[in-house]
C-alpha cells in the first residue's frame, strides 16, 4: 500500500505540476523511430535499446505520460517486492520499507517522469541474482540494464571478482556478455546509420560540467566571480576557466576510488552489495554529469542498509530543488546569477552528504570485516 501511495503522489507530480518535459521527449523518440523507415531516427542521449522502453507505452490506451507513469509503477512494484522472498540477510520487508523512504523523500518528482526506474529495476534483480549465485541471471539483468541506461554495467567488474572467488576460477565466458551488450548498444544504431554508433558516448564526451555534478560545485567554490551558467545539452551547465579540469580530476579521482574498492573486494573485505554500491557511488560522483534522478540509482542499495542520516539529508536535498526552482522562477525573487550559484551550491551540499555518508559507512562496513586478533577468519567470515 505505501508503495502505490507514492506511485500515486508520483503520478500527480509527473503529470501536472512536474510538467513531464522528458517523458514528452520520449514519445517524439517513439514517434520518430516509428516513422519510415523504421528505427532511423534514434536518441542522441539515449542508448538505441531504450526505444524499447518508450515504444511501450504507445501500446496503452491511455495518453502518453499516464501510460509511461503504468509502466514505471509495475516496474517499480517489481522493485520494491523484490527484497521480500529471496532467503537473503538484509533482504526483506524493512528493506522495501526503506527504498520506499529514500524514494518518497528524494525521487518522488522523477520516478514516474524519468525512464531510469526501469534501469534500476533490472540491476537490483540482477544484484539479488548474483547474491543467490545465479549467474547466468545477473549477467542477463545487468546486461539489460545496461542496454537502456548504461549504469548497471559498473557491476561488471564486481560481478567477475565475486564469481571468480565463489568458483575458484575467472569467469572468461562472461566476456560474451560484456561484448553482447555492447554490441546491442553500438551495433543497432550502426545497422541503420554508421556514423551513430557512438551518439551516446559522444554527446557525453561534448557535454560541459553539469551544475549538479561534484565539479560545478568546486567551480563555483574555487572560481566565484568567473562561473557562469549554459542551458546546453538539455540541462543547465556550468562554464568557467577551471570547470573543465575539475571535472577531469573528479573523473580520475571517481575511478581510482573504484580500483580501491574492487582491491577490498579481492581481499574479501567488501561483500558484493558492498562492493556493488561503492562502485557505482564514485562512478556517479566521478561523473561530470549528475542528475537529479541519478541519486535513484543508489537507493534500492541505500535501503540494503540502515536508515543513515546523511543519505536521508541527501535524498531531501535532491527534492528540494525542484519547489525551489519553481518558486524562485515563478516569483522572481532572487536575480539569475544568484538562483543559478545557489541551487549549483545546492546539489554540492547533496553531493557532499553522499560522499560523507558513503565514507561512513564504507568505515563500518570494513570494521566489521577486519580480522580480529585471537578469532579464526573462517569464523569471521561465516
Amino acid at each position: 500500500m505505501p508503495a502505490l501511495v507514492l506511485w500515486f503522489l508520483a503520478c500527480v507530480v509527473s503529470t501536472t505540476v512536474g510538467r513531464p518535459f522528458d517523458v514528452l521527449e520520449y514519445e517524439q523518440y517513439a514517434h520518430a523511430a516509428l516513422h519510415s523507415p523504421l528505427f532511423h531516427h534514434l536518441p542522441l542521449e539515449y542508448p538505441a535499446p531504450a526505444l524499447a522502453v518508450f515504444i511501450a507505452p504507445l501500446l496503452l490506451p491511455f495518453s502518453y505520460p499516464w501510460a509511461f507513469a503504468v509502466l514505471a509503477g509495475l516496474a517499480m512494484l517489481v522493485m520494491v517486492t523484490t527484497y521480500e522472498g529471496s532467503g537473503l540477510a538484509g533482504w526483506d520487508v524493512h528493506a522495501a520499507g526503506r527504498l520506499i523512504i529514500y524514494l518518497a523523500l528524494g525521487s518522488v518528482m522523477v520516478l514516474t517522469g524519468r525512464y531510469d526506474v526501469f534501469a534500476v529495476t533490472a540491476a537490483l534483480l540482477s544484484l539479488r541474482a548474483a547474491r543467490r549465485d545465479r549467474w547466468n541471471a545477473a549477467w542477463t539483468w545487468s546486461a539489460v540494464g545496461a542496454a537502456v541506461k548504461l549504469f548497471p554495467a559498473v557491476f561488471w567488474p564486481v560481478f567477475l571478482i565475486a564469481e571468480w572467488r565463489r568458483h575458484g576460477r575467472i569467469p572468461v565466458r562472461r566476456l560474451w556478455w560484456m561484448a553482447g551488450t555492447v554490441l546491442l548498444v553500438a551495433g543497432v544504431p550502426a545497422l541503420v546509420d554508421h556514423t551513430a554508433a557512438l551518439n551516446v558516448l559522444h554527446y557525453y564526451l561534448h557535454r560541459p560540467t553539469e551544475d549538479g555534478s561534484l565539479a560545478a560545485g568546486l567551480s563555483v567554490l574555487f572560481d566565484w566571480h568567473g562561473t557562469n551558467w549554459s542551458s546546453t545539452f538539455h540541462s543547465v551547465n556550468v562554464v568557467s576557466a577551471i570547470s573543465g579540469g575539475l571535472g577531469l580530476a573528479t573523473e580520475v579521482a571517481g575511478a581510482g576510488a573504484c580500483v580501491w574498492v574492487w582491491w577490498q573486494q579481492v581481499r574479501g573485505r567488501l561483500p558484493l552489495e558492498a562492493a556493488c554500491l561503492a562502485t557505482l557511488t564514485f562512478v556517479m560522483l566521478g561523473s561530470k554529469v549528475l542528475s537529479v534522478q541519478y541519486v535513484m540509482w543508489l537507493m534500492p542499495l541505500w535501503a540494503l542498509y540502515r536508515l543513515r542520516v546523511t543519505w536521508l539529508l541527501a535524498a531531501t536535498a535532491n527534492l528540494i530543488v525542484f519547489p525551489y526552482a519553481v518558486s524562485a522562477t515563478g516569483l522572481g525573487y532572487l536575480p539569475e546569477h544568484a538562483f543559478a550559484t545557489s541551487l549549483t551550491l545546492t546539489f554540492f551540499a547533496r553531493d557532499v552528504l553522499i560522499v560523507v555518508g558513503t565514507c561512513l559507512w564504507l568505515r563500518t562496513v570494513l570494521v566489521a570485516r577486519t580480522p580480529r586478533a585471537g578469532r579464526p577468519l573462517a569464523l569471521q567470515n561465516a
